[in-house]
């Protein structure tokens, strides 16, 4: 009698050879491993492979001391069985089962393009940034568009945006938009203007304008519309007369849903966003005086009455060149490239009005006290610990200084109240490359991921050029190659910026309290 061991996966078994019979021996390693001796196929064994014609217990002598036979077969039960479900490959899944499946994955992936039917890319660029926004792409889902009979120009056009917008969100390849691009010339025939047998370029800043105009016509709300309830915001203007003393100001509350950013002359450029803004809000026109009886000149000041849920800031990029007969030029629109500096956060509390700054310093004050915690906390949680009050530390690159409150606001809001603090991130942007607004070509900008400084060191964006889609970095977008800033002509500068209004909700207790600290340090 020899004992033979046989190790079959990670299991070992001592097997006694008393026979010369391998069908015998097959069957007492089956009562152990419930492997049908036909499937059994042993290596180890002197000679090589074992063979139903060997004689076992002479195969088994010759082995040496300690040495393993490798079982190799399959149990009963463990057989391959076929499967449940079909296997789809994912070379044959569409472009929307591809969508679904990623997001079901929770895989990031790079949203579609929009694919470019005769110069509209300036359309392409605003389609994007604007159904980038949650809350009006929710507003497009609830749109229930008339009966046929009921259907006018705006409602088509606003049905095909709805579906342009499922279709971005639906799959993972380059979507032909072409009934919206019908609807859209329709609704605004300029847009249809063609020259040397092609389709013109156009300004995106119209388009964005008049898909606004529309949507503010059928996306009903509750207090009238839902543009109006994301974009607009009202401007207290005072007029006042440079030429008469005895004639008083006139104030005046006027609404719009555009900021415009003046770039300044020549002589004096304007070099930041702030800048730009505050000269569009300061204008000399002239009209009739009724005091003086005749025309005269007047300064109008303006400032932010309100602020919108979405801030969209246009650059006045685009000038009027007139004709010059002695130079043989026709008149064009020209294209200001010089620089003017902006950062992924804004602040609008310099050019909001006495009445809402002081609501701002409520929210200002709120956030500063609530970010200073949050500091604390991550200072407690790395073991530094320390007295140290963030308020002194500076502001990182690129964001906006917090200012005090006034010292006469009120300080206890309603408890849960959402408060404006002034601040907006960039979320968007539309840019141009040319060097005038007939020709170029557009581009759309979308923030996909925050830096976190953990994982995500910077802001990630997403460029749409078109039905092309890359990750962009904030970094590259302001950079040395593209700078999106401007000052170099022929690369892409901004031309509309929008941002997303940053609140902070109150909890209640009364700003600046022992109270609000003891609440914060309970949720740490």
């Amino acid at each position: 009698m020899v004992q033979v061991k046989i190790k079959w996966g990670k299991n070992e078994y001592d097997i006694e050879v008393e026979d010369e019979s391998v069908d015998v021996f097959k069957a007492q390693v089956y009562t152990e491993t419930n492997v049908p001796p036909e499937r059994q196929k042993y290596t180890g064994f002197p000679g090589g492979m074992l063979k139903d014609t060997d004689n076992i217990l002479e195969k088994a002598q010759k082995l040496k001391p300690g040495a393993k036979v490798m079982l190799i077969g399959t149990a009963e039960g463990g057989e391959l069985k076929k499967p449940t479900e079909k296997i789809v490959f994912e070379e044959d899944l569409t472009p929307e089962e591809k969508a679904k499946l990623l997001k079901e994955k929770k895989v990031e992936m790079l949203p579609p393009g929009m694919k470019n039917l005769g110069n509209t890319c300036y359309m392409n660029s605003c389609v994007q940034c604007l159904s980038s926004i949650p809350d009006l792409r929710t507003a497009l889902e609830s749109y229930d568009a008339p009966a046929a009979q009921g259907r006018d120009q705006d409602t088509v056009l606003t049905s095909q945006f709805k579906t342009v917008a499922q279709m971005l969100k639906g799959t993972t390849e380059a979507i032909t938009p072409l009934p919206f691009v019908v609807a859209l010339r329709e609704r605004f025939p300029r847009f249809a203007e063609m020259q040397n047998g092609g389709y013109m370029q156009q300004d995106a800043d119209e388009c964005m304008r008049g898909l606004l105009t529309v949507l503010s016509q059928t996306l009903t709300s509750e207090s009238g519309n839902k543009i109006d309830d994301l974009f607009s915001f009202n401007m207290k203007s005072t007029l006042k007369c440079l030429e008469c003393d005895e004639e008083p100001p006139q104030e005046n509350i006027e609404t719009t849903r555009v900021l415009m950013c003046h770039l300044g002359t020549p002589t004096e450029p304007v070099s930041h966003i702030h800048q730009g803004i505050a000269l569009s809000m300061k204008e000399h026109i002239e009209k009739n005086s009724p005091v003086l009886g005749r025309n005269a000149q007047y300064e109008k000041a303006s400032s932010l009455a309100s602020l919108p849920s979405y801030l969209v800031v246009q650059f006045a990029r685009f000038g009027y060149k007139g004709a010059n007969d002695w130079a043989g030029t026709t008149a064009s629109k020209v294209k200001l490239t010089r620089k003017c500096a902006f950062s992924h956060s804004f602040d609008a509390f310099d050019l909001a009005s006495d009445e809402l700054k002081k609501k701002l310093s409520v929210g200002r004050l709120k956030k500063k006290e609530q970010d200073d915690a949050a500091l604390e906390r991550e200072r407690a949680k790395l073991g530094k610990g320390g007295n140290s009050s963030s308020s002194s530390a500076k502001p990182a690159d690129g964001d906006v200084e917090m200012k005090d409150a006034e010292a006469d606001v009120e300080m206890s809001p309603p408890p849960g109240e959402e408060l404006d603090t002034g601040y907006y991130e960039l979320i968007a942007i539309v840019s141009h490359k040319g060097r005038t607004a007939d020709g170029g070509h557009y581009v759309g900008w979308v923030k996909f991921k925050k830096a976190d400084g953990k994982e995500n060191k910077e802001d990630t964006w997403i460029l749409f050029d078109d039905e092309t889609t890359s990750f962009e970095t904030w970094n590259n977008m302001v950079g040395l190659s593209t700078d999106l800033q401007g000052g170099k002509v022929d690369t892409q500068i901004a031309y509309i910026n929008i941002y997303r209004k940053i609140t902070v909700k109150d909890q209640g207790n009364v700003l600046g309290s022992g109270e609000e600290k003891k609440e914060e340090a309970k949720a740490a």
